[in-house]
């Protein structure tokens, strides 16, 4: 009789648990032009992995080349993005490229750029081990992501990227 009850309840278990989905933590970001009548537009998806935040960004209608892309600090694009605040910099380290530079030699927001094709599209995809959507010192969740007129050259202070011409507030999605 035990040894039934013993099988009945790992069926039931492994039925649980195949049942049961563990849902990643995911948030997007809706990039829009920061200037009247810019047709800057575009999602970047933050999708949490088992090792790291893997960042994926697909933009239209920004003018080819490279672009700084960056994480900065506050939640919200008004004032052509100028409300977003400076790069995300929790430990006041200098400007860098995180995902080869680490924590310990770049801000939490530098991404480094994104380049655009002649017909005005581009793509990204990162792995960033250490951020997260909403969880531990580097959450992204309610910050902005930046994109800027010129391209990032990883100068100090925040690499000569200039004006913001897109801007989308990080949001965490159901």
């Amino acid at each position: 009789m035990r040894k039934i009850i013993r099988v009945g309840l790992l069926i039931t278990f492994g039925i649980f648990l195949a049942n049961s989905q563990v849902r990643a933590e995911r948030a997007v970001a809706a990039i829009r032009g920061t200037a009247d009548g810019s047709l800057v537009s575009g999602e970047v998806t933050f999708e949490e992995t088992e090792d790291a935040l893997k960042i994926t960004a697909d933009l239209t209608n920004v003018p080819p080349g490279k672009h700084g892309f960056h994480i900065h600090e506050y939640g919200s694009c008004e004032n052509e993005a100028k409300a977003a605040g400076g790069h995300y910099n929790p430990h006041s380290v200098p400007h860098g490229h995180l995902a080869t530079d680490g924590f310990e030699n770049a801000h939490a927001g530098d991404l480094g750029n994104i380049d655009i094709k002649s017909d005005g599209t581009g793509k990204l995809e990162t792995l960033i081990p250490g951020l997260s959507v909403s969880k531990g010192q580097y959450s992204v969740a309610g910050r902005t992501v930046i994109v800027h007129e010129k391209e990032d050259d990883f100068g100090q202070p925040t690499g000569n990227a200039g004006a913001r011409t897109g801007c989308g507030t990080i949001a965490i999605a159901a």
